[in-house]
């Protein structure tokens, strides 16, 4: 009795867990084909920060690329979960897992890689630093005034970078990096990108860890549930609802 009850308690967990997972997974879709297809929207993120079209449409396929992933997942989670299906448990518990096992490799992939990332900024923003700021592609122009807007900087590696046409973006009333005599900030953007490179690297590792821990509990929801179907020793049909006694 204990146990039926128990395991009346892991199926509707991983029922509601999938389901969440497959609302996510409509959601983003959906947010993903609405930015893509209305011309609005794309209007909006362009002039917001100046967002390049080709960032906006990345940013679309990638929220559509994984939202449908999510919706595979949670909907043979839930299947499995609500019909007691084996097959369809089986196949979310080796999605899960593969997911899993992306997700470390990336992990240990940016902790590697996290050096050289480092290295490869601070010598894109020194290249950017060898041309006046007039000069500049009007791209580059958008992503040195978002630097220095955004990190109240001025300059890539010195303060003397854009000398002496220095862009409005530069300038400065008031702040603990304001020079008064001067009006500009009076530090570079190189060492504030890498260091607020550094603090959302740690933020998205943490988001990172999280998502894991909820997938690892969804894999042992599933084994549970798999096993104790096994154990009974029936099948339920994925669709039809229909019950089969398995033949040892």
């Amino acid at each position: 009795m204990a146990e039926g009850v128990g395991m009346n308690c892991v199926k509707y967990l991983l029922f509601f867990f999938n389901f969440l997972f497959w609302i996510a997974g409509l959601f983003l879709v959906g947010v993903g084909t609405w930015i893509r297809v209305d011309d609005n929207a794309l209007k909006i993120l362009h002039n917001l920060d100046n967002l390049d079209e080709t960032v906006v449409y990345a940013g679309c396929y990638a929220f559509i690329g994984i939202g449908v992933v999510a919706l595979i997942v949670g909907f043979f989670g839930c299947c499995g979960a609500i019909r007691e299906n084996k097959c369809m448990l089986g196949t979310f518990f080796v999605c899960l897992l593969l997911l899993l096992i992306a997700e470390v490799g990336v992990a240990i992939f940016a902790v590697v890689m996290k050096p050289d990332a480092e290295k490869f900024l601070k010598e894109g923003l020194d290249k950017i630093a060898e041309n006046k700021y007039q000069d500049l592609d009007p791209e580059l122009q958008r992503l040195v005034d978002f630097f220095q807007k955004e990190f109240k900087c001025c300059g890539m590696n010195s303060t003397q970078d854009w000398a002496p046409n220095y862009p409005d973006t530069c300038n400065c009333t008031a702040g603990d990096t304001c020079d008064a005599t001067t009006g500009r900030w009076n530090k570079p953007c190189d060492e504030e990108v890498i260091s607020n490179l550094n603090k959302n690297i740690v933020y998205i590792g943490g988001a990172a860890l999280g998502v894991a821990l909820i997938m690892v509990l969804g894999i042992i929801l599933s084994c549970m549930l798999f096993c104790h179907a096994r154990r009974e020793g029936r099948m339920h049909g994925a669709f039809f609802g229909s019950t089969y006694r398995e033949f040892a």
